[in-house]
């Protein structure tokens, strides 16, 4: 059965999606995670400002120098898990409480080791520095809350990110109006930074409600020793590869914030704010069409290679579709 958007395109479209329900479902789920993404920049555009003139250049840097030296550790917490995870639920759906009991017990365990990490390491390179420490040890907490997310992929895994869009959302809004009352009240950098926590735990919170709503239940995951093996020996690689992502993504704030101060980490940190909004289209682009690529690669080799490369073909277009007119 037809999605029911398709009744609203231009006949010429509508004939070439027509009957091609995996298609439609990509293009679906695409859809739900674009509009979550355009809605939040606008959002997020509005109270980002707003947050960022409040706190000024020297607490916004603390900030978002936090924000950095977290996501510098947090591959520790996801341990390259996410795609293989999505593979093998799609691969494998008669075992997924199984594979997604591992992958949680894996995520929650490197989310306590990442925390304790983050913490120690804060401790000796700012030994002085109190209100650093703590922004940085409540933000290393949300690595733990995030292991959750591990019900996300069970959901990308069918191609229905709309539970996740919504989930999100939900709590973008609710803490983008607290950020607005904590701005009207004149509330501390503590204040702020405790309102980013809670995005997450709200996050979790509405994955958990959709992933019941859907009949499922944590209860039901069981992780097996196996399986957990099986995860890490093909996730190893990627852990490496996600922490030189985050090394080349995050450095800069930090080296910006040991070499010169947390001022020039705050003006950094506006800037970059604008160029990292286009992220999520490359993101949003594989999670939606990941699952279709695990399966053909199941059917046939030629249609499976056919796809990917269409896949590579788009992110280059899109990529230099965005950044050169971006960059004049």
């Amino acid at each position: 059965m037809n999605q029911s958007w398709i009744k609203f395109l231009p006949a010429f479209i509508r004939k070439r999606l027509d009957k091609r329900l995996n298609l439609q479902k990509v293009i679906t789920n695409a859809g739900w995670l674009f509009a979550d993404r355009i809605f939040r920049m606008g959002v997020g555009l509005f109270v980002g400002v707003w947050v960022a003139r409040y706190l000024g250049p020297e607490q916004y840097g603390i900030l978002n120098y936090a924000i950095a030296f977290v996501g510098l550790f947090s591959v520790l917490s996801t341990l390259g898990l996410d795609n293989i995870v999505v593979r093998e639920l799609v691969k494998h759906p008669e075992r997924q409480n199984d594979i997604l009991g591992s992958a949680f017990l894996l995520k929650l365990t490197g989310g306590f080791f990442a925390f304790a990490v983050v913490v120690t390491v804060s401790t000796l390179l700012k030994p002085g520095d109190n209100l650093t420490r703590i922004v940085i040890a409540i933000l290393g907490f949300g690595l733990i809350v995030q292991s959750f997310n591990t019900i996300d992929l069970w959901f990308r895994s069918r191609v229905a990110s709309k539970y996740t869009v919504f989930s999100q959302n939900f709590s973008f809004i609710l803490t983008s109006v607290a950020k607005v009352v904590l701005i009207l009240k004149r509330a501390s950098l503590l204040a702020f930074v405790i309102v980013n926590l809670a995005y997450l735990i709200l996050s979790a919170v509405g994955l958990f409600f959709f992933f019941k709503k859907k009949g499922k239940s944590l209860t039901q995951w069981r992780p097996a020793y196996s399986v957990a093996v099986s995860l890490v020996k093909e996730s190893w690689p990627l852990i490496f590869a996600g922490l030189a992502i985050a090394v080349y993504m995050k450095i800069d704030q930090i080296m910006l914030g040991e070499m010169i101060g947390k001022k020039a980490v705050g003006t950094y940190a506006a800037a970059v704010r604008l160029s990292e909004i286009w992220y999520f289209i490359p993101m949003a682009i594989a999670s939606s069409v990941f699952p279709a690529i695990v399966k053909s690669k199941q059917l046939d080799e030629k249609i499976y290679k056919k796809r990917m490369q269409k896949y590579y073909d788009l992110n280059a277009t899109l990529a230099y579709g965005l950044s050169i007119p971006f960059f004049f």
